[in-house]
């Protein structure tokens, strides 16, 4: 049914004359109308080529005898803030765009809305919005960044600031420092590594909101065009059986997503946004699920940035589909799509085409997945860590503190020579209240790698990381320092104890001695009074509940 039939008769006149003022006729107006939400700008080079896929989906829009109505709001990118102040913005993004996309759709009453997307908070931002507003809905994702050659090693953007390290250390010059920097964005998409993008994005697809094989798909690749006109033409099949988000992004395709997101080794801000999109349907994914499922799933995935290939090897080896296939003994087989189709009717006939890329269920690179949830009296609302890519010996680790409020702090201290191997680093004031808005706590990681002490020091922080983040770094340490949590604690020399296999993340000080330090500890007072930083800083929910902003009060 259209939705314009839910319009008093006497409003429809207004309605269709506005309508007509931007060149659409009568019969245009009375088919379907389709919001496309065109999220390409010259903010971000992942978002380059969703201008020109706007058109090929409004092309099958309309083939399909739909109406497309086009809107945009940029994609974004945390790259460009540098780690400043701007980065603490992007997280919040998320909810930014589901009220304007709420907005969009209530007051242009469309019919289905399709969405162009590409990179980290984006993604989820889209997601979240099409299970608010929940008329029929597909996800359009934008494809990765083909991986550039440099001196016979793939290069992407995270490498830049890896590469910062060594000109600090003198292990290359500044001219091979600006030749990595010139083409580690050689063409559009994200980061070519299972980050928090493309995790986002199997996550997509997994839930049954994207066409299958799209997010394995290159930015340069024919075939993203090709899926982006079947795209439009899809969402007037979902339009005409009212098949609607909700219909699609039930507890079991959530289930079905973590459990393919474990298999992968993503991106740990999954455990951020999938909270965040159920919460848009009234669910909610305790950590304690992704803990339970991991300890089920086998990890298998060799994809950087925890293994050896990029997104370009994945892809060749059968992308999402095939890893689906390999993964479906333990999934809900029944959880439907936007096809119409189950997710497990989508990928029949997949198959992997390179074992060194996507290892069999039998034979998995870990029996377990690639993420752990720890809880202790140092995270007493848990705090996660990323398994993949992490030795034997890195499972249990036990040594001093080096406390830092701030991630600039712990950089200058690094470059200092301050930091040594089997310290445990404490970053802290970087969780959603505490920042506030939790930018990616990201370049103290890099630089740690690119230093070659990201194997000997432990990085324990309220905060969040890149998905570009290889392991065993522990985040999301809740409550955050800024709610008066344990980590607020800490001081410079306590011994702060690590075990992963036993889900343990413990600070070896007295509890009477934690008590005692916290009742003398002040609460920060916000620097923020105005602006979206204030309404983050009063309304961003901890991380654990997906650090979406609070919308009673």
């Amino acid at each position: 049914m259209k939705r314009e039939k839910i319009v008093d008769p006497w409003s429809i006149p207004l309605r269709r004359a506005s309508l007509k003022g931007m060149g659409f006729t009568t019969e245009q107006i009375e088919r379907p109308t389709i919001g496309v939400l065109n999220s390409w700008g010259e903010n971000s080079p992942a978002a380059g080529q969703l201008d020109r896929l706007s058109k090929k989906i409004k092309l099958g829009i309309e083939s399909a005898g739909g109406t497309p109505i086009e809107f945009a709001i940029s994609s974004l990118c945390s790259a460009p803030a540098g780690g400043s102040r701007g980065a603490s913005y992007c997280l919040a993004y998320r909810d930014v765009v589901a009220d304007f996309v709420e907005l969009m759709a209530e007051v242009n009453l469309f019919d289905g809305i399709v969405f162009t997307t590409v990179c980290d908070d984006v993604v989820p931002a889209h997601l979240m919005a099409a299970a608010r507003v929940n008329i029929p809905s597909i996800i359009m994702l934008g494809g990765y960044m083909l991986p550039k050659i440099y001196k016979g090693k793939a290069y992407y953007l995270a490498d830049v600031a890896m590469t910062y390290a060594k000109v600090r250390k003198k292990e290359i010059s500044q001219e091979e420092f600006e030749e990595i920097t010139d083409i580690v964005c050689g063409n559009f998409g994200a980061c070519p590594i299972m980050g928090t993008g493309n995790t986002m994005g199997a996550i997509a697809e997994t839930l049954g909101m994207t066409l299958p094989g799209n997010s394995t798909v290159s930015g340069s690749d024919p075939m993203i065009v090709r899926l982006a006109y079947q795209t439009g033409v899809q969402i007037m099949s979902l339009v005409k059986k009212e098949i609607k988000p909700s219909d699609l992004l039930t507890i079991k395709s959530f289930e079905n997503a973590i459990r393919v997101f474990l298999a992968l080794g993503g991106s740990t801000n999954a455990l951020i946004h999938i909270p965040a999109i159920a919460a848009e349907l009234d669910m909610e994914i305790p950590l304690s699920l992704f803990d339970s499922l991991s300890r089920q799933t086998p990890f298998l995935c060799n994809v950087k940035p925890a293994g050896k290939y990029t997104m370009k090897e994945f892809d060749e080896a059968g992308g999402l589909p095939a890893l689906i296939e390999e993964l479906s003994p333990l999934l809900h087989s029944n959880t439907m799509t936007v096809t119409g189709k189950t997710l497990l009717e989508n990928v029949r006939g997949s198959r992997v085409f390179d074992r060194e890329v996507i290892l069999p269920i039998s034979a998995p690179i870990a029996a377990e997945g690639a993420v752990a949830i720890l809880t202790g009296n140092l995270a007493p609302n848990g705090a996660v860590v990323k398994t993949s890519g992490l030795r034997t010996q890195g499972l249990s680790k036990k040594g001093p503190a080096k406390v830092f409020d701030s991630e600039k702090e712990a950089c200058e201290k690094l470059f200092k020579g301050k930091i040594n191997r089997g310290d445990m680093v404490v970053i802290r004031y970087v969780g959603p209240k505490g920042d506030p808005g939790m930018r990616l706590t990201s370049r103290f990681l890099w630089f740690l790698s690119g230093m070659h002490l990201d194997e000997t020091v432990t990085v324990i922080s309220d905060g969040r990381f890149s998905g570009a983040n290889r392991g065993g770094a522990v985040g999301h340490v809740s409550p955050e320092a800024a709610e008066g949590g344990p980590i607020a604690a800490v001081q410079d020399g306590d011994i702060i104890e690590l075990n992963i296999p036993e889900r343990k993340l413990e600070l070896a000080v007295p509890e009477e001695e934690i008590k005692k330090r916290l009742n003398l500890w002040k609460p920060p007072q916000s620097k923020f009074n105005k602006g979206l930083l204030a309404r983050i800083s009063k309304t961003m929910l901890p991380v654990e509940k997906g650090a979406i902003l609070r919308r009673s009060f």
